[in-house]
C-alpha cells in the first residue's frame, strides 16, 4: 500500500498541542500514514515505541539506516543538522490508537524524542494519511498559503455561502466572536486565521484566502477535527453511612494515609526529576496530512 509524502510541519510540540502540548493525530481505519521526528543526531541506535517505552512495547529497535517490522517501519537520515527518523504504519486498525515515542539513543532514557499520539476512527474520514486534532477549549491559528494576492481577506466554513462567511475584512485584522484574521506582511504565510476556545461544533472544512468568499483570488482549503475535551469532575452529594457500614479503626486508618502520601510524594519526585532531565531533548514532528474532499 502506497504511504503518502509528509507535508506539513508542526513546530514545537509543546506549542501544537491541546492535551498539555501532546501531539494528537487522526488517521482512518484501515489506512496508511507516516511522519517524521526531528531529532538531536546522537549516537546510531532508533527506536519507535508505544506507550511505556518498555521491551514489550517496543515496535522498531535498530541501528541500521531502515528497518521493518510488520505493520510498522523506520527510514533515519541526517539533514541540516537532525537527525530525521521517518515511522510508518500500514492498515491502522482500533488497537493502533495510544501514546507513541520516536527518538535516538537507549528507548527509557532518550537522548532525544517525539512524543505524539494517535487515534484511530472507526467512522470513515476522507483523508489520507494523519489530521491533526485538536481538543475542546484549545486556540486554533492556521497559516493560509495564498499566492495571488488582494486586499479583500476572508475565512469561512464550507459550504462558504453568506450565512458561512465569518470573516471579510480589507483591514489587516479583523475580530468577529471566536473568530480572526490577520494580515502578516512578509512572513512565511501571509495571511493567518484563529478560532479561540474550540468546540466540537467547529469540526469541519474551512477556507481562508482572498478576494469575495464566494468567488475567491485564491484560497486554501483545510480541515479541523475537535475532539472531547479532558473529562471533568463532577461533585456527587454526600450520604450519610448506614450503621452497619465499616470503617478502619482510627489507629489503623491514619498510618496508613500517611504511607499513602510517601508514596505519591516519591512517585511525583521520581516523574518531576526525569522530565527535568529530559525535557530539552523533544523535538518537533512533521506529519502526514493529504487529505481530499
Amino acid at each position: 500500500m502506497k504511504i503518502p509524502h509528509v507535508l506539513f510541519l508542526c513546530f514545537l510540540s509543546a506549542l501544537c498541542g491541546g492535551n498539555n502540548g501532546l501531539i494528537i493525530l487522526t488517521a482512518s481505519k484501515g489506512r496508511s500514514g507516516r511522519l517524521s521526528c526531528y531529532l538531536l543526531p546522537s549516537g546510531n541506535t532508533k527506536f519507535f515505541c508505544k506507550g511505556q517505552c518498555e521491551e514489550e512495547n517496543i515496535l522498531i529497535k535498530t541501528d541500521n539506516v531502515t528497518a521493518t517490522s510488520g505493520r510498522y517501519s523506520t527510514d533515519y537520515k541526517n539533514a541540516s543538522g537532525y537527525g530525521i527518523l521517518t515511522v510508518s504504519i500500514t492498515n491502522f486498525t482500533q488497537s493502533d490508537s495510544g501514546p507513541y515515542r520516536c527518538g535516538l539513543g537507549k528507548s527509557l532514557v532518550p537522548d532525544s524524542y517525539s512524543d505524539f499520539e494517535i487515534r484511530v476512527s472507526e467512522v470513515y474520514l476522507n483523508i489520507i494519511g494523519f489530521i491533526r486534532t485538536y481538543t475542546e477549549g484549545e486556540n486554533i491559528t492556521y497559516p493560509c498559503h495564498n499566492y495571488v494576492y488582494n486586499s479583500t481577506r476572508f475565512f469561512c466554513k464550507e459550504p462558504c455561502n453568506r450565512e458561512n462567511v465569518l470573516i471579510t475584512t480589507t483591514n489587516v485584522t479583523a475580530q468577529t466572536g471566536r473568530y480572526g484574521i490577520k494580515y502578516t506582511a512578509g512572513s512565511a504565510s501571509g495571511l493567518y486565521v484563529t478560532i479561540t476556545q474550540v468546540n466540537r461544533s467547529d469540526t469541519g472544512w474551512y477556507r481562508c484566502g482572498y478576494g469575495d468568499p464566494l468567488s475567491p483570488v485564491s484560497y486554501e482549503r483545510f480541515q479541523i477535527l475537535v475532539a472531547d475535551g479532558p473529562p471533568t469532575t463532577t461533585t456527587t452529594p454526600t450520604s450519610t453511612p448506614s450503621s452497619n457500614a465499616q470503617f478502619l479503626p482510627l489507629g489503623l486508618g491514619i498510618p496508613l494515609v500517611v504511607l499513602l502520601l510517601l508514596v505519591v510524594f516519591l512517585l511525583f519526585y521520581q516523574w518531576k526529576k526525569r522530565r527535568n532531565t529530559s525535557s530539552d531533548k523533544e523535538l518537533p514532528v512533521i506529519y502526514d496530512n493529504q487529505n481530499q474532499a
